[in-house]
């Protein structure tokens, strides 16, 4: 994701700005702006103007601005507007495959968001479009968020016609959305702006039953099926070929089952995160494609797919969790985040798979058995053992005398990083699928099921 893609997202709305967003329906994209945007005043010589709902409205999108697309408003059909905020929400019938914007509910820590639009002050410029630094949050309440720009000496002559535009951050490969901007006041701004939070938006989608402001992908794991079992083994790509194969066809088992990407979601919530901190991370695509494949290692171990229930019960004997912003696998970080996770419930020698945004460097390290002897884990435990405090992110210790964590949890437990169920155990051995072809699959099942059961843990 770059500049350009805050820009594709936003879209002119009369003469106010919106923000695309593809909700839990591939058929439909919203549109999401301010209320006001969509009225129009009425004027009344014998007393006070009062406003009414267009009966039309024009969009037009970044790249190509001068293209109007009218659409007819209809209240309660293809429009929905919240009751007490700023906020509506116009559906168009089609997918414009939109679907790397996601939600974020945060109420601080504003600053590098963007607020993207189309002031009235370019609307005959070439390009309409701009956008704004956040600074800071100036105060939050669940109705509006005061911000503070960079530059902030704009006033509502320079603010106007970003009225819907969106509160943005370019989060790696997606974009997250945080708000979207309220009316301009009239007089002096200062360079403060209004904000509808995102959660106004969400009670439209729900108080209407309208498709949920999640990715599709959550919906269904068919949405990933061909994101599975990417992974290159070099030189012997070929020998692992049918393996690749065989896991592909076993993965539409698990699509076809009671678990969904939402599910897990919904259910494990923060557990999924080695660092609980940003939960916005929940809506990354690679959780759920891992999922996927992890999913289909268990059924080729249990030779059936899980049920929900079923699946909820292995959190006795493994875990997987995620830690995907970057901490270098065994670093210090990484450790003490390991060491405030909360195991609640996994049994002792329980396995711990851990995915991480980078594979670590020395195949000895992808697979850390309980009581191992590593030098990053070793130097922490003496600490521990000392008494002597161990600060986490957040500099909090560890081990103060309120802490839950009694124990060294990695004489507790075993660690995995994901990637040994791929990396290790196919590309590295390779050679050993080499006989293994359409006609013996059978053989190839029975084979990957008692590797793999070695691994989980399961009979």
């Amino acid at each position: 994701m770059d500049e350009n893609d805050l820009k594709r997202y936003t879209v002119i709305l009369d003469g106010g700005s919106g923000v695309l967003f593809q909700p839990l329906d591939e058929t439909k994209t919203y549109i999401l702006s301010a209320r006001h945007v969509f009225y129009e005043d009425v004027i009344h010589d014998d007393g006070p103007n009062t406003e009414k709902l267009k009966s039309i409205i024009n969009y037009s999108f970044s790249d190509n601005q001068n293209q109007k697309n009218e659409v007819e408003i209809k209240k309660d059909d293809n429009y929905f507007e919240h009751s007490d905020a700023d906020a509506a929400i116009l559906i168009l019938e089609v997918n414009l495959n939109l679907n790397e914007i996601f939600v974020d509910n945060r109420t601080t820590g504003f600053e590098g968001f963007n607020l993207t639009g189309y002031p009235e002050s370019k609307r005959k410029s070439n390009d309409q479009y701009d956008k704004q630094l956040i600074r800071d949050l100036i105060s939050y309440n669940d109705n509006l968020i005061a911000l503070r720009l960079v530059v902030n000496h704009l006033d509502h002559e320079q603010i106007t016609g970003f009225s819907g535009g969106g509160i943005i951050i370019i989060n790696g490969d997606s974009l997250l959305l945080a708000g979207i901007q309220s009316k301009t006041p009239n007089g002096p701004c200062n360079g403060v702006i209004n904000v509808v939070p995102i959660k106004r938006f969400e009670e439209i989608v729900e108080e209407n039953r309208l498709p949920e402001m999640i990715p599709t992908y959550l919906s269904n794991f068919g949405f990933l099926k061909d994101k599975i079992f990417t992974f290159h083994a070099g030189s012997g790509e070929k020998d692992i070929a049918i393996v690749k194969s065989v896991l592909k066809r076993k993965a539409i088992e698990v699509i076809n089952s009671e678990i969904t990407p939402n599910f897990i979601k919904n259910h494990f919530k923060e557990k999924l995160l080695l660092n609980k901190n940003d939960l916005s991370t929940l809506k990354d695509e690679q959780i759920y494609i891992t999922w996927l494949e992890f999913l289909t290692f268990l059924n080729v171990i249990k030779s059936k797919t899980y049920t929900q229930d079923e699946l909820i019960e292995t959190q006795s004997i493994f875990r997987l969790i995620f830690n995907i912003n970057g901490t270098e696998w065994l670093g210090d970080n990484f450790v003490t985040d390991c060491l405030s996770y909360n195991y609640e419930n996994l049994s002792e020698d329980g396995t711990v798979f851990i995915k991480t945004k980078h594979k670590p460097r020395k195949i000895k390290d992808y697979f850390i058995k309980k009581g191992s002897i590593v030098p990053s884990i070793s130097a922490i435990k003496e600490k521990y053992m000392n008494g002597d405090p161990v600060y986490n992110g957040q500099g909090a210790d560890i081990f103060n005398a309120e802490s839950e964590s009694k124990e060294f949890i990695f004489d507790k437990f075993n660690f995995l990083h994901y990637e040994y169920l791929k990396h290790i155990m196919l590309v590295e051995n390779s050679d050993e699928y080499r006989e293994f072809n359409r006609l013996n699959e059978s053989e190839l099942l029975i084979k990957l099921q008692q590797e793999y059961a070695k691994i989980f843990r399961i009979q």
